[in-house]
């Protein structure tokens, strides 16, 4: 298939199509710049960060006059293409056919579809199955964990291989010691008004809430079930796919360090972490379409009824 994507021009977005195949970093940080060209009064591109390589981390906002805002964060694990892809085709659905989503009209999003990009990357050119970013560790070891490797209770990690830097779970050597969560914190810290935050991962069938790093319940833990269930219910509706609604201890494991705990603490109305996919991190792409009709369907029922209350 050609991939036209490093000579792609604002007045040829409109004829190429990001959902038949799973993009490069460069690939969809050139199609987020071109959107961005063709969409100028419904859309921005701005560089958050920069991973240890020196890629850039980039972030799109949709819909900037609005006032209530959503932010997604997709494959901070880097073998999670099909989070990456759900990220994208919200994005491709908000500014190519936002006449079918007048609900999600009313919100700003703020999204970063490729937050891990030397990961990412990496897992396309040498090891599929990669987790982590590629910041060298000691005894040729590499990468962190992102998702372990945000400043809400960061110490207080119980699982033995978080602190094993060849284990996939290894959270750092510090609270954000990593240039990929600095840049991604820096964007949630600017947004903590926001009324939802979603950390799109696979695989599961899930919503988790805080607490992540817990067995206990968040104080807000009524309204960010409600959230969840309202998510878990239009998926139901629209794919006659189940998704649990839960905590992390409730439904699979303790894990310290979260994105989702870290908006929790900040203030931002709901945090969930939407994970997607049943029971496989490599789908063909034929399912992006699909994956991203639920994932985004998600979205915009947990962005609503988090704006009801």
């Amino acid at each position: 298939m050609n991939r036209p994507v490093f000579s792609l021009r604002a007045e040829d977005v409109d004829n190429f199509n990001p959902l038949d195949f799973y993009l490069t970093t460069d690939e969809a940080n050139t199609w987020l710049e071109a959107l961005a060209d063709r969409y100028p009064e419904k859309s921005t591109v701005s560089t958050i960060g920069k991973s240890y390589e020196g890629n850039n981390i980039n972030a799109i906002t949709i819909n900037p006059d609005q006032t209530r805002k959503v932010i997604l964060v997709a494959n901070l694990r880097a073998r999670e293409w099909i989070a990456m892809s759900s990220a994208i085709y919200i994005i491709h659905e908000l500014l190519r056919n936002s006449n079918s989503y007048p609900q999600a009209n009313n919100f700003q999003w703020i999204i970063v579809p490729v937050p891990n990009p030397d990961g990412y990357e990496y897992t396309k050119t040498n090891d599929r199955s990669w987790c982590k970013n590629r910041v060298p560790q000691s005894y040729n070891d590499y990468g962190v964990d992102l998702d372990r490797n945000f400043a809400y209770k960061w110490e207080d990690s119980i699982r033995f291989d978080s602190n094993d830097p060849a284990a996939e779970t290894f959270r750092g050597t510090g609270a954000l010691s990593e240039p990929e969560t600095q840049g991604i914190t820096d964007l949630l810290q600017y947004h903590a008004d926001a009324y939802l935050y979603v950390d799109i991962q696979v695989f599961g069938q899930r919503i988790f809430i805080p607490w992540g790093y817990t067995e206990e319940l968040a104080p807000n833990v009524n309204l960010l079930q409600s959230v969840a269930e309202a998510g878990a219910s239009a998926i139901y509706a629209q794919s006659n796919q189940a998704f649990q609604v839960g905590t992390p201890a409730e439904l699979e494991e303790i894990a310290a360090g979260s994105s989702m705990d870290f908006c929790n603490s900040i203030g931002i109305k709901a945090s969930v972490t939407l994970k997607v996919s049943s029971d496989t991190y490599d789908l063909p792409p034929e399912n992006i379409i699909p994956v991203g009709q639920e994932a985004f369907i998600a979205v915009i029922a947990m962005a609503e009824k988090a704006g009801e209350s």
